[in-house]
């Protein structure tokens, strides 16, 4: 069984309507509420309550971009793996990540997690489809507040090496890793990160793109 995580019904609600019409594994679909608080709590939930546990967990859903990425709006990206992008230290020398600090997020069979959780991408499984919008993996950075100045943009894309930002990708990763589910995340570009400007914004579009790859995606696991 796999099961499909979203943050809000409104990323949740272009997916459900393509289940009807897929093929393939058992699916069960989640919606956590938004933040890192809210989908550890449901997928803690979840996992507590489901023997066995899921095959594959997968998160979908929007996310913004950074200038640098490459991507556009309506773009579809995996991340390759999901960062706690504001959990650290501020210094007299600037933001440090946990890393500076010696003392890692979770110790999982001798390895350390700091702020990094690799994911394992899987665009591959899509390659020989073709869409109207690119696709394209790496890293997200996952933040409790959403950046919205291009300053701040700047610096957390130079930080960090991210392609994109969203507010539940790094708990959802981390989770899973503790209880030793297979994990991915997909997200459609909803908006560029700058100077906020929700006019800017096109969230229907990111989250039809994002289920049409799901859907792709888990009819070839």
């Amino acid at each position: 069984m796999i099961l499909i995580v979203f943050a809000t019904d409104t990323e949740a609600a272009p997916f459900k309507s393509l289940l009807r019409r897929m093929t393939g594994p058992e699916l069960d679909v989640l919606v956590s509420g938004i933040g890192q608080v809210n989908t550890a709590r449901a997928l803690t939930s979840y996992f507590e309550r489901h023997t066995p546990r899921p095959d594959y967990v997968i998160m979908g859903g929007c996310a913004g971009a950074f200038k640098g990425s490459g991507l556009n709006i309506g773009d579809v990206c995996f991340a390759t793996e999901e960062i706690y992008a504001d959990t650290g230290v501020n210094s007299p020398d600037g933001f440090l990540g946990l890393e500076a600090t010696g003392i890692p997020l979770a110790e999982i069979k001798g390895a350390k997690y700091y702020n990094r959780f690799p994911i394992p991408a899987l665009p591959d499984k899509i390659e020989h489809a073709m869409f109207l919008f690119k696709i394209s993996s790496g890293p997200f950075a996952t933040v409790t507040a959403v950046t919205g100045t291009e300053a701040a943009a700047a610096g957390m894309e130079k930080m960090w090496g991210a392609v994109c930002e969203n507010m539940e990708g790094a708990a959802a990763a981390h989770v899973s890793l503790l209880y030793g589910v297979p994990f991915a995340e997909v997200r459609g570009i909803s908006n560029m990160v700058e100077d906020r400007d929700r006019s800017l914004w096109d969230i229907n579009t990111a989250c039809a793109n994002c289920a049409v790859i799901i859907k792709k995606l888990v009819e070839n696991l």
